[in-house]
């Protein structure tokens, strides 16, 4: 049994589930058919990991994308590739890097941002005050039953959401 899984899966719940996974499954799908900064999911989520906890370690990196490091290290091969991280050493730890987001990948970041939002926003803008206040109230439930640690309170480690880009992210989507 995993964390959060009842013994038993009770059909309803089993149904709604279904149905939000499949709702999440369509939003991503056409967030990323509108992609104009050619970022996959992956990519962006770790970038914008990258920016917001600047000077992070690979290790940092992968836990906080719950990735195996190999992953992570792909991921970021990537991402330097392209120009959006560049590496840097880690003074305190020879064998190690710390991660940088570069003014490009800020700029990208905040592009895709922009972009998804205004696109969601429009989505919103679809619905009457009271479908809207309803969708409200549905995230702020499913933000305490999946995003934030049962034990503190707190949102995850690689939630980002919540947070402001930093200045030279937020000068760029002006």
């Amino acid at each position: 049994m995993t964390e959060g899984q009842p013994a038993e899966a009770d059909p309803e719940l089993t149904g709604e589930a279904e149905r939000l996974r499949m709702v999440m499954i369509r939003i991503r799908r056409q967030l990323h058919r509108r992609d104009t900064v050619g970022l996959s999911i992956e990519l962006y989520s770790a970038l914008a990991t990258v920016v917001f906890r600047q000077g992070l370690s690979m290790g940092e990196l992968a836990q906080a994308e719950h990735l195996p490091p190999s992953a992570a290290t792909r991921l970021v091969d990537r991402l330097e590739e392209a120009g959006l991280v560049v590496r840097r050493p880690n003074s305190r730890d020879r064998r190690g890097v710390l991660l940088e987001a570069t003014p490009e990948g800020r700029q990208r970041l905040a592009e895709r941002k922009r972009t998804d939002n205004l696109w969601l926003a429009g989505r919103l803008g679809r619905l009457t005050r009271e479908q809207r206040s309803t969708v409200i109230q549905a995230l702020d439930a499913l933000e305490a039953a999946v995003l934030r640690d049962p034990h503190s309170g707190e949102v995850a480690a690689a939630d980002t959401s919540q947070l402001e880009l930093p200045a030279p992210v937020a000068e760029v989507a002006s």
